[in-house]
């Protein structure tokens, strides 16, 4: 809307200027070839074994690396791949903020050695093939999407994702600078400012698990982040898992001309007491108190219970899942059906495979500031309720008929097994955890749920919480 000064004229002149300036021939960039086919010598499988009725082969190499193939048919053309390398958060200290927030985007946005992401994608556009990264509670994983023709190449990417990673300063430094604008837009809002607190909070403030502030970012460093991935990801076994439309033999061929290929890895120290330490809080007679910086009439009320891991005996975590189910029904059936103070009140549970005892149940709700008494009063009812009688046949069946259907139909799935799948090699129980997946579900009974009910819903070990504006008005 502001005049040019010179108007016309100066715009015609500034053109004929331009045309006026010779233009060199564009430089053609010499084609770029795919650099990493070479990881050393394959080798043959040194162990394998089979497990019929989950229809999975376990392959050992004599380098240690562990490959678990699931042909399956769910999805045409689909491979699903994970490598996990390292030890995850248990590699990483909980006294002190590490950026971890900025491994994702700092490995897999920083390409390779021989590649930066852009040119990498330019090398690969013909193909199929995924790279991504993700850091879980005990390994960094790399994972990748493929279709059958490419299988081969997706395996040589993700070697050379672990074996040579670009570690660009770029994304890094991208993602330091508009994280705070994001954890800002979290704040705006009840259920994203209580994101932003709840990973620490519920795990007694272990730096690990939070959040980062404002000034945890400005003072991180990506030699900091490179040191704790390189240094855990160089130690201790591959573990491989292959599901989707390959057979085992390839997947045998392919691991072995890469990952198989690679020299054997030195042996990784076993996890400290501390790593392994992950404590749900104490119990608050009087909710923990958060803000957000959004519209005075949102706010949001939280309460969870410890409960169980799932290290071991899924059993119980299932148990607990069904409890949570019926607490969801008893919740929503409450607040908004007859109380009408909220729309989509939630219950979960969840429960660690890593660390030991460390699991909770949860139920939370987003309402108007003023029928937050209200929610944790109700919430006290049910569970009072859930504790004293057991629950209706058909409470059970509304709650367990919705969980089986989910894991019969998880369970077409690739990514469902690609999940399940990790770890057999090491513990056995995941496999019987697979084998039980459905029927663990269908056995609990309302005394089950009655028991459970008496053991972890108790008023004495409950973690309350809420989140309300900032801007809201002072009490008169």
């Amino acid at each position: 809307p502001v005049p040019i000064e010179g108007g016309e004229a100066a715009i015609t002149a500034a053109l004929e200027a331009s045309r006026q300036t010779p233009v060199a021939a564009p430089v053609v960039a010499a084609a770029m070839e795919w650099p990493y086919t070479d990881f050393g010598t394959p080798t043959q499988a040194s162990d394998r074994t089979e497990i019929a009725d989950l229809g999975a082969t376990l392959v050992t190499f004599p380098n240690g690396v562990r490959l678990t193939v699931k042909p399956t048919t769910f999805a045409d053309e689909q491979i699903l791949v994970s490598v996990r390398a390292g030890q995850g958060y248990l590699a990483v200290p909980g006294d002190r903020a590490a950026p971890m927030y900025a491994a994702p985007s700092a490995v897999s946005e920083g390409g390779l050695g021989r590649l930066t992401r852009s040119q990498l994608e330019q090398v690969l556009a013909a193909d199929v093939v995924g790279s991504t990264f993700e850091v879980s509670e005990d390994a960094y994983q790399f994972g990748g999407s493929t279709r059958p023709e490419d299988f081969a190449l997706q395996m040589q990417v993700l070697a050379a994702y672990l074996t040579d990673p670009g570690w660009r300063p770029e994304p890094f430094a991208q993602l330091k600078g508009s994280l705070p604008q994001q954890l800002d837009q979290l704040a705006a809002t009840p259920g994203g400012a209580f994101a932003l607190y709840v990973g620490g909070l519920l795990s007694s403030g272990d730096k690990r698990f939070g959040l980062p502030t404002r000034e945890e970012i400005a003072a991180s460093e990506l030699s900091d982040l490179r040191g704790l991935v390189s240094g855990s990801v160089a130690q201790g076994p591959l573990e491989v898992v292959v599901v989707g439309e390959v057979t085992v033999e390839e997947a045998v061929a392919a691991v072995a001309s890469t990952f198989g290929a690679l020299p054997a890895r030195s042996a990784a120290p076993p996890p400290s007491p501390a790593a392994l330490r992950r404590v749900f809080p104490a119990a608050t007679v009087e909710p923990v108190r958060l803000q957000h910086t959004g519209i005075p009439t949102q706010a949001l009320g939280f309460v969870a219970w410890p409960t169980v891991d799932s290290i071991s005996d899924r059993t119980e975590a299932r148990i607990v899942r069904l409890l949570a189910r019926v607490l969801q029904l008893r919740v929503t059936d409450e607040l908004r059906e007859k109380q009408g103070v909220a729309y989509s009140p939630g219950a979960s549970s969840t429960s660690s495979t890593v660390f030991p005892g460390y699991g909770y149940i949860f139920t939370q709700v987003e309402t108007p500031p003023e029928a937050l008494p209200g929610f944790f009063e109700t919430v006290e009812a049910i569970t009072a309720s859930l504790r004293d009688a057991p629950v209706t046949d058909d409470e059970l069946n509304r709650a367990r008929l919705s969980a089986v259907e989910a894991v019969r139909r998880a369970q077409a799935t690739n990514g469902w097994w690609l999940g399940s799948l990790t770890g057999v090699h090491d513990r056995p129980s995941e496999v019987e955890a697979i084998r039980t997946a459905v029927s663990d579900l269908e056995a609990v009974t309302p005394s089950d749920l009655q028991r459970a009910a008496r053991q972890y819903l108790k008023p004495d070990t409950a973690w309350r919480a809420t989140v309300t504006s900032s801007n809201a008005a002072p009490a008169q």
